[in-house]
């Protein structure tokens, strides 16, 4: 039973280290619009109203960005939006486009234009996970963050530095 036990335990503490590192990772690899992004991918966390027609609130959806000339028309693209300070991230289908350059083409969606450098990923390209955007996005939070990764190593820490101490003032003589 207690190898049970302690094999129960290690699977535990592997799965909340490699979230962890996971939260780490995707804090520090934040793109200007506040999303983790690892090359040409993106990962989104449905939490706007804009994306209920596609995606369920808590969804996290992974998106890679396509060539320009890729993107047709009626093809549904993921977008940044900012407006006033805000940045957020929209579903629309694309109604027409102009190409500027080999690097630039604009891109018109519901009676608005935005450029390619906006252009986050097609809706039929996207891997979609449900919920795991909702635990992402706790963990990614500030609080999230500090109660559920940095205070438990916290923890750690100081029982190391209470053994240790322990340690140092027994002589390694076992307490009776």
């Amino acid at each position: 039973m207690k190898n049970f036990l302690k094999s129960v335990f290690s699977f535990i503490g592997v799965v909340y280290l490699v979230l962890a590192v996971f939260a780490i990772v995707c804090l520090l690899k934040k793109n200007q619009y506040g999303l983790p992004q690892f090359g040409n991918t993106t990962l989104v966390v449905a939490e706007s109203d804009a994306l209920d027609n596609y995606y369920n609130k808590g969804d996290l959806i992974i998106l890679k960005k396509p060539d320009n000339d890729s993107v047709k028309i009626n093809d549904a693209v993921f977008f940044y939006e900012t407006e006033f300070r805000k940045n957020t991230i929209n579903v629309a289908s694309v109604t027409g486009k102009d190409k500027i350059n080999d690097e630039e083409t604009t891109f018109h969606v519901n009676g608005t234009s935005f450029s390619s450098s906006y252009l986050v990923g097609k809706v039929d390209g996207s891997v979609k996970y449900p919920f795991i955007g909702k635990i992402l996005s706790i963990l990614t939070s500030k609080w999230g963050f500090l109660l559920l990764v940095i205070l438990p190593f916290f923890i750690l820490f100081m029982i190391e530095i209470v053994a240790i101490y322990d340690e140092l003032k027994n002589g390694g003589k076992k307490n009776k």
